[in-house]
């Protein structure tokens, strides 16, 4: 979920210079991916069964690396827009469910579930870094296939 949800920030400078993409365009890709995250943090605090539900975090993480893949894709705008909604609608969806799974199995250990968030940042960010191409596409691919 911490790839899905953060990955955008270091392989934006990529995008920029490689795809044409505007400072404007970036600031939305970012606000989309606010706004599908605060989408499925909604979504799952008014369902308590999706906020539980192991079937829905199988699927939310397949859309995680489904949406980082079509990054690939194509470089318009607007299916950037919906595809990091959906990364970040998913990313709400499995963090809910897997600190709510942790906090009920294992409350001992609950810090790890966020602990895990900060883990997935760094490793995007070193990911991206540790490249041996500075291709944007290429970090999309790498990044899909971390998470």
């Amino acid at each position: 979920m911490g790839v899905g949800r953060f990955v955008y920030t270091p392989i934006l400078p990529l995008m920029t210079a490689q795809a044409g993409l505007t400072a404007q365009a970036a600031g939305h890709l970012a606000t989309a991916n606010y706004v599908g995250y605060l989408g499925g943090a909604v979504a799952t605090t008014l369902s308590p069964r999706l906020a539980r539900s192991a079937t829905a975090c199988r699927v939310a993480l397949v859309a995680i690396v489904a949406s980082m893949a079509a990054m690939t894709m194509t470089v318009n705008l607007s299916a950037w827009l919906t595809l990091r909604t959906t990364a970040g609608f998913a990313s709400a969806v499995v963090f809910v469910v897997a600190v709510n799974t942790l906090l009920e199995r294992l409350p001992e250990k609950a810090g790890r579930g966020f602990g895990g968030v900060g883990a997935g940042i760094a490793a995007s960010a070193a990911m991206v870094l540790a490249l041996p191409t500075d291709d944007w596409r290429a970090a999309w691919w790498a990044a899909a296939g971390l998470a």
